[in-house]
Formats: C-alpha cells, sequence, structure tokens
C-alpha cells in the first residue's frame, strides 16, 4: 500500500510554515518538505487582508512543493489568537451493552457537545478529560469495561466563526481542501509533551510573534 501523503499549514503573525509528509501504515511520518515564509496579512492571529494572506500561504506552499517534488490536493491547519476560549463540560449516555464499547464512548463525546455556546462561536476540539463509569472516577479508556453509565468529563476548545471561516476561505481560494483545523496551542502540547509530564501537570507557554498561548 503506497504511504499516504499529509500536509500541514501552520498560519502566524510572523510567519507561515507548511510542512508535508508521508504517513506509514504504521502511522509514523516522514517529513519530506518544509518552508516558512514571512507572514503577511494577519495581525495577532487574526486575517485582516484576505489577498496578502493568500499570497503569504500560496509562497510557503509553493516552497514546501518544490522541495517535496509533488503537489498537494488538501492541509490540515492551526489556528490561533485571543478569541480562542475553552470551558469544561459533562456528557452521560446509558451504556447499551454491559461492556463498554468504542460506540459508547463517541456518544459520551458527542453528548459534551451539547454545550451552550454562542451562535458566533465554533467548537474545535472536545478533549475528553476522565471517563466515570457507575461513579467510579479517573478512568483514561473505560473502552472494555463493564457498566451502565458512562460519564465523560470534557474539556472543550472553541474559536469564532469569523477567525475559522476567513482561514478557510484563503486556503480555498488556493484550491485546497481543509482536512482539519486545530488550535495550535494544544498541537503544540501534542507534540512537545510526554505523557509523564502530562500526568504530573504541566504548563505549556507558546509564545509567537503575535500572540502567546498556555496550555
Amino acid at each position: 500500500m503506497a504511504n499516504r501523503i499529509i500536509a500541514a499549514l501552520d498560519i502566524g503573525s510572523s510567519k507561515i510554515c507548511t510542512v508535508i509528509a508521508t504517513l506509514t501504515d504504521r502511522g509514523q511520518p516522514s517529513i519530506i518538505g518544509v518552508s516558512s515564509v514571512p507572514s503577511q496579512g494577519l495581525k495577532k492571529g487574526v486575517i485582516v487582508n484576505i489577498d496578502e494572506a493568500i499570497n503569504s500561504i500560496a509562497s510557503s506552499l509553493e516552497s514546501a512543493e518544490r522541495m517535496a517534488g509533488l503537489t498537494i490536493s488538501s492541509v490540515y491547519i492551526s489556528i490561533n489568537g485571543k478569541h480562542i476560549t475553552s470551558t469544561n463540560n459533562k456528557g452521560v449516555v446509558a451504556v447499551a451493552q454491559d461492556e463498554i464499547m468504542t460506540e459508547d464512548v463517541f456518544r459520551a463525546i458527542e453528548s459534551a457537545r451539547t454545550v451552550s455556546i454562542p451562535p458566533s462561536r465554533e467548537i474545535l476540539h472536545v478533549i475528553p478529560r476522565e471517563f466515570i463509569v457507575d461513579a467510579q472516577g479517573g478512568i483514561k479508556d473505560p473502552v472494555g469495561m463493564t457498566g451502565t453509565r458512562l460519564e465523560v468529563d470534557a474539556h472543550i476548545v472553541t474559536a469564532t466563526s469569523t477567525a475559522l471561516h476567513n482561514l478557510i476561505k484563503c486556503v480555498q481560494q488556493l484550491g485546497l481542501r481543509v482536512d482539519d483545523i486545530v488550535f495550535s496551542g494544544w498541537a503544540a502540547s501534542s507534540a512537545t509533551l510526554t505523557d509523564t509530564e502530562k500526568e504530573l501537570g504541566v504548563m505549556l507557554l507558546d509564545i509567537g510573534g503575535g500572540t502567546s498561548s498556555i496550555v
């Protein structure tokens, strides 16, 4: 089976980075193209000039594609800015069978998504903090456990619809499909922190050219 090609755009206030990688069957990425160019049309993580932002993104993409020797059709993009907010919410479902299945976990997480947010905001991530099975908490992965009631304590990250749609518009104007949008602070923490650090508790400070994220 041929390796899958994935690409990511980190659209920041001072620079725009593009990374192109091949993904093996084992899920290990291998970087084949990378580029970083000065950012135009953005201020504090938010697009303030569509045309300038598109030109900067196009320049970064072209450089990475030239290094990789191929043309990409879709990308993952990051988002940041002071408009990013987060809150906690719980979701509860009844377990369909005696044993908790993956579908039950998905239903619990979807239940947590029903948090009340303004119409001008959209949910980026629903991150499970812990699962609770029949009042027993502190569970990281409940699949396979026996229980009748599954509860999830989730952390929900949201962004303004305007900022999201302007980012998507810039990328789509270049003929690319958006695979997903990721909060850059969470992406940085997932890439740099170890499981032990996350378990013990740690703060990640991502200092950028126009914004700083604390996770």
